[in-house]
């Protein structure tokens, strides 16, 4: 019965991969076709530092409070059955990037809420007659708040969902859309080897509210806003650690992305654990015209009845310059009975 249910719940997902809709489609093929076709690409940047230092590869080996982003159905495999988590990232231009989230888990069901915020600061307005500036400025923001639910279908394999509403911002004029995650997370049995499925931002097309604004003599303005294609990616991976001896152990991930606005890129992340203490981390993105590389490091400490992980990652974007990222993960523990022992909130 078990493996009927798991089986259904495959076929559904893969039913629902293959089915595009005339108002949205869950993976544009041919992406490097669509280039710049799709908005709201403030929903792709990375979240997590620790994601970022193994190279985005991170589809089956969400299992921190960064899940929520990359595969729900990560929650179910979370070191501890709640979770706090915080992340920031220097993006380039000076803009910068907040996330946060909570999340929890029972048994068999878990739940989770996360946001995200992009401030792009004041942003020097100007015109044709105006190439230095005008003297006014506006801002660029954009926000996002979702609500994730889990379930683990048997003791290897879980699914995920998150619905999300998105804001953008652009001075005077604002764009809004409903989005929706999909994920799964399966355990093959041999050691820790899991591999996962996620599809993120699947949704309707979206265009500002408003009409255009007028322009100079000379110029006609349009009618109605052009509308954009949701940023839908699909990431499929695999993952797994190799005991190298008792106090430390090598972690590798590999992941295969498909947005639908650009073209397929192969990820790939390896993670040097040195007696569950400290952290090394490096990854690396195939096709992308500048950067890829990322590396960083991360701190894990257990005090009383708090797991804290502390994590910071470096990545390239070429020409964009060098982006910092940071996050911190916070698990509680509780303390077994007649014991002044610690442990984490395992089921």
């Amino acid at each position: 019965m078990v493996r009927i249910r798991m089986a259904l719940a495959v076929l559904m997902l893969t039913t629902l991969m293959a089915a595009p809709t005339q108002a949205t489609e869950f993976i544009r093929l041919f992406g490097e076709e669509n280039v710049g076709t799709a908005g709201a690409q403030f929903l792709r940047v990375p979240v997590g530092a620790r994601a970022v230092a193994m190279g985005k590869a991170y589809s089956a080996l969400a299992n921190d409070g960064s899940t929520l982003f990359w595969n729900p159905a990560g929650i179910m495999r979370t070191p501890g059955r709640q979770n706090f988590f915080f992340s920031h990232t220097e993006y380039t231009a000076g803009i910068a990037m907040e996330n946060l989230s909570y999340h929890q888990r029972g048994q068999n069901f878990g739940y989770g809420l996360s946001m995200g915020v992009l401030r792009s600061g004041d942003i020097l307005r100007t015109d044709e007659l105006h190439q230095e500036g005008t003297g006014q400025y506006f801002n660029a923001n954009q926000f996002f708040v979702g609500a994730s639910v889990a379930r683990s279908m048997t003791d290897r394999f879980s699914i995920g969902g998150t619905v999300k509403y998105f804001q953008e911002n652009l001075d005077e004029f604002q764009t809004k859309a409903l989005f929706a995650d999909l994920g799964i997370l399966y355990y093959v049995g041999l050691g820790d080897t899991r591999i996962g499925f996620s599809v993120r931002n699947f949704g309707n097309d979206m265009k500002p509210d408003g009409t255009p604004p007028a322009l100079s003599d000379g110029y006609v303005a349009a009618n109605d806003f052009q509308r954009f294609a949701a940023p839908t990616v699909g990431q499929f991976g695999a993952a797994r650690t190799w005991i190298l001896s008792q106090k430390m152990g090598f972690l590798t991930s590999v992941d295969f992305a498909h947005p639908s606005d650009y073209k397929e890129s192969f990820r790939m992340g390896g993670e040097l654990s040195m007696n569950k203490i400290l952290f090394l981390r490096v990854g690396y993105e195939t096709s992308r015209a500048e950067g890829g590389f990322a590396a960083g490091f991360g701190v894990e400490l257990k005090r009383k009845q708090m797991l804290l992980k502390v994590d910071y990652a470096y990545s390239d974007l070429g020409s964009f310059g060098t982006i910092h990222h940071i996050s911190v993960d916070l698990s509680p523990l509780v303390r077994k009975k007649n014991s002044d022992a610690w442990r984490r909130r395992d089921r």
